[in-house]
């Protein structure tokens, strides 16, 4: 995503911090998550509703598989003293044409969302454990994480201006982004969190006028 900026403004490449405006509550979120999306796919045989037993149904083969998935607790890992909780959710579904056929096909997307203990290989091989062998798995793409920095000396001065919180980013962010290129970065920003993709989703001023006013007192 920030590729092109890296290249075409060379300068970003010299910064001793970058400040990522995401919604954290105005408090400082240190690091981030990486993330997988892949599908899982399940093959069957079609028939006629009316005699099952002809066919072999996708989906049932599907619910099955993802029970393992579906009963996955948080696996929490400590990183600079902060707890992230690696998570495995299905987020989508499809599969059948009518609703007197056998389905012949099953596809279920995943999305895994893991801690910077472990490399981008090393969180597909987890995923592969955790979907165990039912299915056919494809990766359809991966972000790295990003490591905790919360030595860096204007991370430090961030902190002093707001007296701010530090909480792990519970999420995938471009602070992953800047860490590749070796670059100390922190998700800072109003908004909470908790309310991200839902229907309410919101913003109060108060806040945004918090985040400006530290942000103000930071650079000055």
């Amino acid at each position: 995503m920030l590729e092109g900026l890296f290249t075409t403004c060379p300068l970003l490449l010299e910064a001793r911090l970058a400040v990522v405006m995401e919604p954290t509550g105005n408090t400082l979120q240190a690091g981030c998550q990486g993330n997988v999306n892949a599908e899982l796919e399940f093959r069957g045989v079609a028939a006629h509703s009316a005699r099952p037993w002809l066919g072999v149904n996708a989906i049932h083969a599907a619910v099955r598989a993802l029970r393992q998935v579906a009963e996955a607790e948080p696996h929490e890992v400590e990183l600079g003293g902060l707890i992230f909780r690696e998570v495995v959710s299905v987020t989508e579904i499809a599969g059948g044409i009518a609703n007197n056929v056998i389905p012949d096909r099953a596809v279920c997307g995943l999305n895994f969302r893991y801690a910077g203990s472990r490399s981008p290989d090393e969180a597909v091989v987890r995923l592969r454990e955790l979907v165990g062998p039912a299915g056919e798995l494809r990766v359809v793409s991966s972000s790295p994480a990003a490591p905790v920095a919360l030595d860096n000396p204007l991370l430090q001065r961030l902190r002093a201006a707001g007296d701010l919180a530090v909480t792990p980013k519970q999420a995938w962010t471009p602070v992953a982004e800047f860490a590749a290129h070796g670059l100390d970065a922190v998700n800072f920003g109003p908004g909470d969190p908790e309310l991200a993709h839902r229907r309410d989703e919101r913003i109060a001023v108060d806040d945004m006028e918090r985040a400006l006013a530290i942000l103000r007192r930071f650079l000055s």
